[in-house]
């Protein structure tokens, strides 16, 4: 053995094949010299590695739970959803200024919590809660299901961590239909798009006529130049008000009499009034879009949390910005653009904060861990939205 090493160190040290002459042991120095460098390199590509193995694990836990939504109907559909289980417990926020006022509206502490049975020692979330109807719904059960798709990662209450669900419902709107010269009770078609349309022209376009959950679709308070609190929708206006009256657009279940006595015909477009008003201040506004599961991520800009995806977003990707938008348009993507059909779709977002694999000193003395980000789409039939123009 003894000559074994004997030989390897010679051969390390560039001993020449004649033996016996001594050296200087200048390769055994380099090789102390750049073996920390190896062993740095080794240990950064191990966690670059581990990094992108972590960011296609979290995108497949997105896509397994946003698959999943759209399989859940009746009591697990996102319009069954008892909105009182919708905002995160202000116990669990970090900041009072991101609280909403507890009441039969909003629900209280205990009410949000048991929408959120989560165990901090496990990571996990448990489904068998005795009144199913109660806790159990939607966007819940979507992040259980999540939640335990991510073994060996976990979703810590880190200030950091946060799972957010949102529903939009998407409908084709022709705004051609707008013809003041048209004889009707109501002197002329109702407007069909506001000033802040998708397409400025003309055309069908794909429009948000609403967003779920409906007491959280919204944030009323942004910031200004110095960054104080304004009581400034962030979204020039309410995901259900498409055409931006002021009323609830609406469509009426199939067989249903119409509400609206402006319209006679059944199952046709109609308004509502006063389902989302705007609040009369910060502590009542709207201050959380989507539902999210801890409430660690603001939106910039705003004094809000959850969703970084807004109306707009949703529809530049819906209206298929690749197609010819310039006016005139060919007859080509004009029909096409008349049979895009209405969607409903869902977007599950996550937000994780890389964790080491080694832990070395030379990697945790850089600070905070980069957070990855991951979002997927899949459709949502149950928020499909039912509109019948005149």
């Amino acid at each position: 053995m003894r000559k074994l090493l004997l030989t390897i160190i010679r051969i390390l040290d560039g001993t020449p094949a004649v033996y016996g002459k001594r050296q200087s042991g200048q390769s055994v120095v380099e090789l102390a010299l750049i073996t920390p460098i190896l062993i740095i390199m080794l240990a950064g590509l191990t966690e670059i590695g581990w990094f992108a193995n972590n960011y296609l694990n979290l995108l497949d836990v997105t896509r397994a739970g946003a698959r999943r939504a759209t399989t859940f109907t009746d009591q697990l559909s996102p319009l069954s959803w008892n909105n009182v289980h919708t905002y995160v417990p202000n116990s669990w926020l970090p900041s009072a200024e991101y609280h909403m006022p507890e009441n039969a509206a909003n629900g209280d502490n205990n009410a949000r919590l048991r929408s959120r049975n989560y165990n901090p020692v496990t990571g996990l979330c448990t489904e068998t809660i005795p009144n199913f109807s109660d806790a159990i719904g939607f966007y819940d059960s979507v992040i259980c299901i999540m939640l335990r798709s991510m073994p060996p990662l976990r979703l810590e209450d880190n200030g950091v961590d946060d799972i957010i669900i949102s529903g939009f419902a998407v409908a084709r709107v022709d705004p051609r239909r707008n013809n003041p010269d048209k004889p009707s009770r109501t002197g002329g078609d109702p407007p069909w798009l506001g000033a802040n349309r998708p397409i400025l022209e003309d055309v069908p376009q794909m429009v948000v006529v609403g967003r779920y959950p409906t007491n959280a679709n919204e944030c009323d308070v942004t910031e200004d130049a110095g960054g104080n609190a304004q009581l400034v929708p962030l979204e020039p206006r309410d995901p259900f008000d498409f055409n931006e009256n002021g009323l609830v657009d609406r469509a009426l279940s199939p067989g249903a009499p119409a509400i609206n006595p402006l319209f006679e015909i059944e199952n046709e477009y109609s308004e509502l009034v006063g389902y989302d008003p705007t609040a009369a201040t910060i502590e009542d506004a709207e201050k959380q879009v989507g539902f999210s599961w801890f409430g660690h991520h603001r939106i910039p800009g705003t004094r809000c949390i959850g969703s970084l995806w807004t109306m707009q977003r949703v529809e530049q990707l819906m209206n298929l910005p690749n197609f010819n938008l310039n006016s005139p348009l060919g007859p080509v993507d004009q029909s096409r653009r008349e049979m895009l059909p209405n969607q409903g779709i869902v977007i599950v977002e996550m937000h994780w904060q890389h964790r080491l694999l080694l832990n070395l000193p030379f990697f945790t003395a850089l600070g905070d861990m980069p957070v990855i980000n991951v979002w997927a789409a899949f459709p949502l039939p149950t928020v499909e939205p039912y509109i019948v123009f005149p």
